[in-house]
Parts: structure tokens; sequence; C-alpha cells
């Protein structure tokens, strides 16, 4: 048989989107169609698809159906691909499709990979579209993931040559099962690849896979002596399957001898999916063990995934030992690289790496691609920069952007056939019992009991979905369920009841100390219908009490039961702006032609907890752990903190004890000579922490801070450290209107968190209320109607424990280096010379210099808001001191800081800074402080000053920089800033530092900043504030301009102002889709 390979070609499109592929041949003995991409070689005559299902063949030619068609977009760390030797810190814009041409019973993503509804799944993404919104988001690199490219190689191969010509980096994410034939091709457009080694023996292939091991193995060896692409290795462990000592040494001792000693090797916890539900969790010291046998081997860089666990996350030199990154999670901390170089050692490090890291953080951005399928004339830098929620965690819980608490479930085609519910008085009541069993049995670990499981013959009515809502006090604990699928009700509450009763993500999961005090209100929905209307005649089709909404774009989705609009007196109009901003869409989307928009019904059930339920609800008080337990675990972490600070070899875990997940830990010391004992821990509330692994974690910090404070290994038989285990987390309202029902000091401690501020404290000695405004101290609280309280079930070894997390104010340097050179504006100081004196050129007409109040400029790129920047600047008579006050844009330092240093270092130039001024700003502000880290990445006061370095050389400019705050808060600090300027013999000139709405259409964009450029020039900072909250505009300075108004009429000086100039970014990238608004106004 003659076997003619035929490559892919670079042919246009077929009609319906789809490409024809290569890498086949045809069988002359069968006359069928050979695919040779990968190695399963499958047969197919007209018509078949193969293994993977997206390639076809149709009348003869190979097609691959899936060509410009994604499953979603997000940018992510780069180190979640996992990469932690190219160029860590960055962020990469990630994408996959449906199909898979491996058949693994354990896939994580088969909702995708398993997929068999491409159009379903999918939206239009074009190569250019793809490489252009890497481009713009400012991206790194392109990761093909969530599916294995080989699959899709032609699209891959034509986005990843896109990609490079706008100077975006590759990253293949692959199971490394392509053939002999393609492997050129295809990695010869990638610079880096992760590779699934998904275990080392045929049979664990041939069984879970339905796969085979070699050709893995032959691709990773191709790969590293046949091109430069940089690879690492992941190994997806699952217990019982390949996580054996022997398997450990064999692969990698094959890697050793084949690859080599330096090529990253990670070792990820598997979870239960898929078809291996049956399995338990990895053991995050199954981790250990592998990573230990890998090093003893001679691999030099082996890392653990999916634990928390930043030890053996973090990376070391392979020379000297050193900690060169220090990672936790996907989050950067200490770097100590020079380009590819160790600081402690100067040999290489393998891999790629920029002089400095990235600082993207662990943060998930979902991204909507078709915003990016026209080209633009230039690349957006406002984009990521505008971001308010930032990669840092709170104490409390893991950062996530949730949009829907909602299942997505496919709309069945019968949708409308169940258009009404009719129930009698006796089922709403079996109803009402029902749920209060189901969700009562979720919370407490058992299976439901019902005294009618037919729920007086409503158990087989058919409805569209349920949700199932929990309030306590009125305030919402929980809500979960699904809209779209025809079920029986008696499904549909028990997949309700079970998901509000654990799953919510946006809170804790419920406890039973909880359920005597909650209120339940289960919906059953029918008649889902879509909006015909388009436009602003979407109004008319919602009608308040009956109907509900649910909103989607791309991957943003949300849905308001009916009850929402009654309960918050909504109209239809803002309904309507709720769903969008329910689903993370602007408050004016539901207006865009490219959103999906449905109403539906329901009918609610309401009450307090059933009666029959609560009196049968358990008293007991259940512990995590027994009394012998919490001693050896006390006694496992001293020894392992004299283990760290010998240098001996810790216990990672203890097997004759329990394990499992838990809200938080924290171990304690009292040290002989110190003021306060030493206290280290961890909290999240949500999704919770490993404990044994966590413990261990924190045994090595205390370890650290033992160390610093000068204590030694041997004075630790002097000192008792102390554990302390919480879980089972409840929920009881905020400060200001706190509900203490089953909270019981003996046993529970209580927490309040606002913001970047949380404390807790267990102390049986003290009563509940008392506890509370303890803890309230400690965590100095500024806004008690922000601060929600908790109480979590303590188990400790000694008591009272307390602990706080809030920001320290730290000086810092006398020089603050630039933090947005090259992203903001130019790096290289003549570039940025000519770019400033490009935004002076282009504000058209002579003007005289004069005496003004205050300003408000915009503050994004010098490219994009430089212009109106300049052009107001230009107006003023700029005094020797300057105070600008711009939005806190990130989570770093204090909530409102004032710049401490002496001087602002620019690319070429040095402007002044005030200590002074700075010192008395404290002084006279209660809550202002003086804090380098919250100025150490914030853009809103840098942005500002290569312009007034051009016009006023010799001034001073002191920084201000607002986090949240309150309309009583502005009043308050504006109060102290204008006593503090009445006092002052000196001229100082306010400067506001803010953009304008923040990626609506550009019309939506006017019509919104319009409304709140018209209450600034009524001179009303009352008014400005309700507007911009009151209409959802992501003004992000409204707050300083507040503050500055507010000073300027307290002062007697907000007499007049005057716009100067308004625009947005479409005026310079012509992309009208998604702008950001930018004016300019002076203040006399």
């Amino acid at each position: 048989m003659t076997r003619i390979l035929r490559p892919p070609m670079d042919n246009a499109l077929l009609p319906d989107g789809s490409k024809l592929g290569g890498w086949w041949h045809e069988d002359e003995a069968t006359g069928r169609m050979v695919c040779d991409l990968c190695p399963r070689e499958c047969h197919l005559k007209p018509g078949d698809r193969g293994f993977c299902f997206v390639r076809e063949n149709r009348d003869g030619q190979m097609v691959l159906s899936t060509y410009g068609r994604s499953t979603g977009f997000c940018i992510d760390p780069i180190e979640k691909k996992p990469l932690n030797h190219f160029y860590p810190g960055t962020s990469v814009l990630s994408f996959g499709t449906a199909g898979c041409n491996l058949g693994c019973k354990f896939c994580q993503n088969h909702d995708i990979s398993k997929s068999r509804e491409v159009a379903r799944l999918s939206e239009t993404a074009a190569p250019d579209a793809i490489a252009r919104a890497a481009s713009r988001l400012g991206c790194r690199s392109v990761a093909f993931t969530y599916n294995d490219p080989v699959i899709w190689a032609e699209y891959a191969i034509d986005t990843a040559k896109a990609c490079h010509v706008q100077g975006i980096k590759t990253v293949a994410v692959t199971a490394g099962y392509i053939s002999e034939a393609a492997r050129e091709s295809f990695f010869g457009q990638f610079d880096a690849a992760n590779v699934d080694l998904k275990g080392f023996t045929e049979a664990f292939y041939y069984e879970l896979t339905l796969a085979h091991l070699q050709p893995v193995l032959d691709t990773l060896v191709w790969l590293r002596r046949e091109t430069d692409v940089w690879f690492e290795i992941t190994n997806l462990v699952i217990p019982r399957a390949n996580d054996s000592d022997d398997e450990f040494r064999q692969m990698c001792a094959w890697i050793l001898d084949s690859l080599g000693d330096d090529v990253p090797v990670h070792f990820t916890a598997f979870h239960p999916d898929f078809r291996m539900l049956d399995r338990e969790r990895t053991p995050p010291e199954t981790l250990l063990r592998a990573r230990t046998l890998a090093q003893a081997v001679g691999l030099k860089y082996v890392y653990v995934g999916n634990v928390d666990d930043e030890r053996h996350q973090s990376t070391y030199c392979g020379q000297c030992g050193e900690v060169v990154i220090e990672r936790n999670w996907y989050e950067l901390g200490a770097y100590h690289l020079r380009g590819n170089r160790c600081k402690h050692c100067d040999s290489v490090v393998p891999g790629f790496f920029d002089f400095d890291p990235g600082d993207w953080g662990r943060r998930r951005l979902p991204v909507r691609i078709a915003e990016f399928s026209a080209p633009s004339s230039k690349s957006e830098l406002t984009v990521v920069s505008c971001e308010t929620s930032q990669s840092n965690p709170t104490p409390l819980e893991s950062k996530s952007k949730v949009s829907d608490s909602s299942s997505t479930v496919e709309i069945t085609k019968d949708r409308s056939a169940i258009d009404s519910i009719q129930l009698s008085d006796v089922q709403r009541d079996a109803i009402h019992y029902a749920t209060s069993e189901l969700l009562t049995a979720a919370v407490e670990g058992r299976s439901p009991q019902f005294k009618a499981p037919t729920f007086a013959a409503a158990a087989d009515h058919s409805v569209l979905g349920a949700y199932v809502s929990v309030k306590r006090q009125g305030r919402l604990r929980a809500c979960c369920g699904f809209l779209g699928q025809s079920v029986p009700l008696s499904q549909a509450l028990g997949t309700a009841a079970a998901r509000s009763a654990l799953e919510d993500p946006r809170f804790p999961k419920l406890s039973a100390s909880e359920l005597p005090s909650i209120d339940l209100e289960t919906w059953l929905l029918f008649g889902m219908q879509p909006m015909q209307a388009t436009g602003t005649d979407r109004i008319s089709e919602v009608t308040i009490g009956r109907h509900g909404l649910r909103i989607s774009r791309g991957n943003s989705a949300g849905l308001l039961l009916p009850g929402v609009a009654v309960d918050a007196g909504f109209d239809s109009e803002t309904f309507l702006q709720h769903v969008c901003l329910k689903a993370g869409l602007p408050p004016t989307a539901w207006k865009d032609d490219d959103v999906q928009l449905f109403t539906f019904e329901g009918i609610s059930i309401a009450g307090r907890l059933h009666d029959d339920v609560a009196v049968s609800l358990s008293k007991i008080d259940a512990s995590l752990l027994t009394d012998q337990e919490m001693q050896q675990l006390t006694r496992t972490c001293r020894s392992n903190i004299r283990a760290v600070m010998t240098g001996a070899m810790p216990s990672y875990y203890v097997t004759d004890c329990s394990d499992g997940m838990v809200a938080g830990a924290a171990i304690g010391f009292r040290v002989p000579g110190l003021a306060s004992d030493t206290m280290v821990s961890k909290l999240s509330l949500r999704p919770g922490l490993p404990m044994q692994s966590t413990l261990y974690s924190l045994a090595e910090a205390t370890a650290r801070t033992l160390t610093s404070a000068g204590v030694t290994a041997s004075a630790l038989d002097e000192m008792q450290p102390s554990v302390t285990i919480l879980f089972d987390t409840a929920m009881h309202g905020t400060l200001a209107a706190p509900d203490l029902a089953g909270v019981s000091s003996d046993h529970r401690a209580l927490l309040i968190a606002q913001g970047n501020r949380s404390a807790w404290r267990f102390d049986p000695r003290l009563p509940a209320l008392a506890l509370l405004q303890r803890v309230a101290d400690d965590a100095d609280i500024r806004r008690a109607n922000e601060a929600q309280v908790y109480s979590l079930r303590v188990q400790t070894s000694d008591a009272p424990v307390a602990v706080a997390h809030r920001p320290r104010p730290i000086v810092g340097t006398e020089i603050r280096p630039p933090a947005v050179a090259g992203t903001f504006y130019p790096a290289d100081p003549k570039l940025l010379n000519e770019e400033v004196s490009r935004c002076f050129a282009e504000a058209q007409g002579d003007v005289k210099p004069k005496a003004y109040s205050a300003a408000m400029i915009p503050h994004a790129g010098l490219v994009y808001s430089g212009r109106i920047a300049a052009d107001v600047l230009r107006r003023i008579e700029i005094p020797k001191k300057v105070i600008v006050i711009g939005p806190k844009h990130t989570t770093l330092g204090v909530d409102w800081a004032v710049a401490p240093h002496r001087v602002w270092s620019l690319p070429g130039l040095e402007v002044a800074a005030d200590p002074q001024l700075a010192r008395e700003l404290v002084d006279a502000i209660d809550g202002l402080e003086l804090d380098a880290t919250a100025h150490q990445r914030e853009h809103s006061i840098e942005v500002e000053l290569p312009l007034l370095a051009r016009l006023a050389p010799d001034a001073q400019v002191a920084g201000i920089a607002i986090g949240p705050a309150n309309y009583d808060d502005c009043r308050r600090l504006a109060s102290g800033l204008a006593q503090l300027l009445e006092k002052h013999a000196e001229p100082v000139l306010l400067v506001v530092s803010t953009d304008m709405n923040h990626f609506a259409t550009d019309a939506e964009n006017r019509r919104l900043d319009e409304m709140a450029l018209l209450a600034i020039e009524e001179l009303d900072p009352r008014k400005l504030y309700d507007t911009v909250r009151e209409n959802h505009i992501s003004m992000c300075g409204v707050l300083p301009c507040v503050i500055a108004m507010l000073t300027l009429e307290s002062l007697g000086r907000l007499n007049r102002c005057d716009r100067v100039a308004y625009a947005t970014s479409a005026d310079v990238s012509g992309d009208t889709s998604r702008v950001v608004g930018y004016a300019g106004m002076l203040f006399s």
C-alpha cells in the first residue's frame, strides 16, 4: 500500500467555518481515510468522525470541524498551566475547543474534552482575534489548553503564527499523544509546552486513558533532542493507580536518563471526577513522597500542585539549593533571580525569565473574545490596569470571580412546554417540609428521611428548575439551583437544597448551628422564554412580580429570581440592569444584540425551617478531633518546628490522626522576653484548608519567626506550643446588626472581617457580646455596617487565642521607584520625553495660566488620556505644593495612604515629594496613614507626574491613595484636609486623578459619564456620589473627587467648575465596543 501523507493545507475556510485538514492518507485496501495526526490512526469512511470527534471524513477530505471555535477564554497566571520556569508571574490568555484523542476516566475537563455538542459550547474566535486580544490585554503568552491542541492542530498552528506576529509567546498544554509525522509542524510553532505524563505503565495508559505510553515518551525525547521548545512535565497522582514508589522511581529515572536533570516535574493532586468518583483525593504526603523520590533520583526542579504548600511549590536553585522564587499557589513572593541566574551563587537556572517577574498574581479573568474581532490602531493599555479586584486574597477566601450561583444547564427544546405549576396548600406544605429536610440532611451529612416521600403526590410534577434561597434575619445566606432542564420536582428539590446547603461559592457552607435561625424560600420554575424584543423595547417584556431574568454572553451568565425585583423595589429597567451586574456585565448590556436574555416564571414557598424538621435537629456539636489526636498534632507541630530550625527531617503527615478540610488553623508560642505571643495562622472560609498540610506550613512559618526572634531550637524545650483548629463556619450578620444566636463562647470563636481587615478570638471566659466587642477592637473596624460577623467551632490545646490581620503602614524607602513605566507610559527616558511633548502639542490653542483651587484629570496611559490631562494642567499656575488624590486600585497596604517618600523616581527624571506635608496630612486627618506599600503599584498618581514635572519642575507633590470609603468617611476626610489647607500660608493645588466609566460601548459610556459630569458641574458632591453609585458608573476616582469637592466647599472655594475636555479611548483606538471615558475639569 502506498502511503501518501497529505499535509495541512493553507486554504480558505469552508462555508460552515470549518477547514480542510492535513495528516491523512487513503487506505488502498479499504478505501477509507486514515488520520495520521495521532497514534490512533482512525480509519474513517465518508461521514465518520475520529475518536477525538472533531476530525471528520467529509466527502473524501479531512475536515477540522472546530476550526475557529472555542469553548471560552480566560486570562490566567502562567503558573496555572503549570509552567514555573517560563516567564514567571506573567499572564497567559488560555483557550481551548472541544473533543480529545484520549479517553481519560479521570478527566477534569470532561464537559469540554468529551463534548459532542461543539456548537453549544463554542464561540467564534479567529486566530488574528486571539492574538489581538492577547496583545491588547497585556498577556505575555497564549496557552492552548482545556483540551489537547494536537487534535485541532491546524487551528493551533494558525493561531500560534498570528501570536508570533504580535510578539506573543505560545504554550501547548498537551498529553503529547501525537504522531511522528505531525510533531515538527505542530511543535515548531510553540515556544513552550507542558506535557502530561499521566503514568509510567502501559497498563495505566491502556486501562485509564484508552491510549499507549510509548508515543508520549517518544514525543518527550524528540522535544528534548530535536527542538528548543521549553517544556515541563506534569504527573497527576491518582491513589491506587499510579502512586507507588516503584512507579515514581522508574518514571523519574527515565526522565533523568532520557531528558536530563533540569526538566521541571510537577506532581499534582487528583480529585474525584468524571468516571473515577470512587477514588479519594491525593493525600498531600503522597505528593511529598513523590517529590522526595524524584530528588533522590537526581531531578533538580520538582514541584507539588493542587495543594496548599508554599515550600514545595517554590523554586530552589539546582546548584546551591537556596530559594530563588517563592510561590504560593500561583502568586510569587521573594524573587532571587537576576535574569536566569541565581542571585545567591550566580549559577544558571534553566528556563525563560525576564529580569523582573510579572505581577499578574493568582487572578483569573474571563475574556469575551468577540470584542477583539476587529483590529484597532492602538493597544488598549487600560484594560487590565483598571481592575480593582487584585490578586491578593483576603485572609478569608481565595479570590474568584463568581457571576452566577446557578448551574449552567443545557436549555432543552421543550422548555416552554412547562408553562404553569398548580399546587394545593397541602402540596405546598409537603414541599416546604421536603426542602427543609433535604437541606438539613445535607448540612448534617446524613440521608434525608421523609415521612411522606411523594410530597403529597407532587414529587413527580415536572419543573424547569428550582432554587432554594436561605436567609438569616433577612440577609441572604445561600441561594443555589438550576434552570433550563425539565426534571421531576423531587429531583429538582434535592439538587437545589443540597447545593444551597454546601456549594454556594459566595458563602461558607451552612452550619448546623444556624438551622434554627434560618428562613427558606423554595422557587419552582417554569415558562422560560427567550426575549424577542431588542434594545430598549426589552423593558416592556419584563413584568415585575411575574418574571425572573437570565442573561448570558460568552463566559458570563447571571440569573435573578422573580422575587428579587419585588423585594428590592426594582422597575423593569432596573431589574435588567441588575441581572447584567449579576453576570459581571456592564449594567446596560441588556440592550445589546449579542446577549441572550430569557424571562421565566416561578412560584415560591417560604417560611421558617419546617416545624417537623426543626424539632428533630441534631443537638450534637461534634468535634473534629479526639483529645488524643489534638495532643498528637500539637506534639508533631512542635517536633516539625524543631526539625525545620535544625535541618532535620520533619513529619509531613500524621498517619494515625484525622485529616480534612478546615476553615483555619493557628500555631502559637509564648516566648520569654517578648511582650506578646508568637502566633502564625491561616484562614479560608471558602473553599477551606487541608488541615494537616496547613499545620505543617504553619510549623515552617513558626520556625522562621522564632529564628528571626533569636530563639534557638534548644530553647523550645522550655516553651509549649498551642495548636488551634477552626471549622464549621456560621454567619451572624454585620457588626452594626449582629445576630449572635447559636454562639456559645465555650466552644466557638468569633471572627469579624471587613475588606483587608479581620480578627478572630476564642475566649471561653467572655460572653458572646463582650467577645464580639473585643474582636471588633482587634480588627480596628472602620465601618461596622460593612463588617461581616462569623463564628467558628474551635478545638485548641490552649485558650484564649486571638489573631488579627490588618495592614500595617510601612514608611519604606526615600525614593519611590516607577511602578508602571513601560505600560502606562514609555520606560525609555527619551521616548517618555517625546510622549509628554506630544501630549502638550495636541492641546489646541494658546492659554494663559491662572490660579485654580483644584483640577480633575485622567490617569490612563498617556497615549490615551495624556492630551486631556496636559490640556488641563497647562491652564494652571501650578504652585510650589501639589496634592494629587487618586483611587487605590490595588489591595496592597492601608485603605487611606499618603506616600511617605522624599522623591518620585521616573525614567530620566525625579519629582520632589513633600514629606513634611505628608506628615501634616496624617496628623490632620483621622484614618490617613503614611504607607509605602499602598503606593507600591499604584498608577493613579504616578501617571500624572511626567506632565506636572514638565510644567512645574520645582513643585513638590504629595500623593494620597483612597481605598474603600462611604460618604460620611469622605466628609470626615475632607473636613481634616480643609482645616489643614486653611492654616497653610502657601497655596496648595488639589489634583483629582480619575478616569470616568469603564468598558461600556462608546455611546453608553458617554451617556453615563455625562450624568456624573453634570453633577460635578452643579457643584454637588452628594449628587455626584449618589449618581455614580445608583447608576453603576465605574468612575474609579469618584471618592477622591467627592473629597476634593467637599474640601473646597468647606473652604468656600467651590464656586465654579469648567469642563476643559472629554474623550473616550475610542478616539485613539477606534474601537467603540468597549471604552473608557476621560474628562478634564477645573475648579475655581
